[in-house]
């Protein structure tokens, strides 16, 4: 699975994501939920092939994605994931983020577990920084 397989879910126009282009990033993103998608420009060997995608997640509050990404730039102490990614990505202008919109907060989360399983299953694991707990 690469990000150009993604359009089928309605991913569509990928935007610079790092500290350099938080405020015009965050401004492009709408406040309804749905999943996102970060990838990078050089692919990552997998199990089984290679996949320019870093992570999946989706927003699940009643903010939307454009609160649920901000969390990345401004992460609590408890918050790992977003600690974890934020440290990787910095300043960096290799990584991306997009996003597909869902009617609902049950359908972010089903489109998250959709994009999970249907990587799993092509890559023999998760993307590199899905990690079970």
């Amino acid at each position: 699975m690469q990000s150009s397989d993604l359009t089928k879910y309605g991913f569509g126009n990928w935007l610079a994501f790092n500290w350099t282009n938080e405020s015009s990033f965050l401004s492009q993103l709408p406040s309804q939920p749905g999943a996102y998608a970060i990838r990078r420009d050089k692919p990552y060997q997998r199990r089984i092939g290679s996949s320019d995608i870093l992570y999946f997640g989706s927003a699940t509050n009643t903010k939307g994605l454009k609160y649920r990404l901000y969390q990345y730039f401004h992460p609590g102490h408890l918050q790992r994931t977003n600690i974890r990614i934020l440290n990787l990505v910095g300043d960096s202008r290799d990584f991306e983020v997009s996003v597909a919109l869902t009617d609902s907060i049950p359908d972010a989360k089903f489109l998250e577990s959709t994009l999970l399983a249907e990587y799993e299953a092509e890559h023999g694991e998760l993307p590199p920084e899905n990690k079970r707990h």
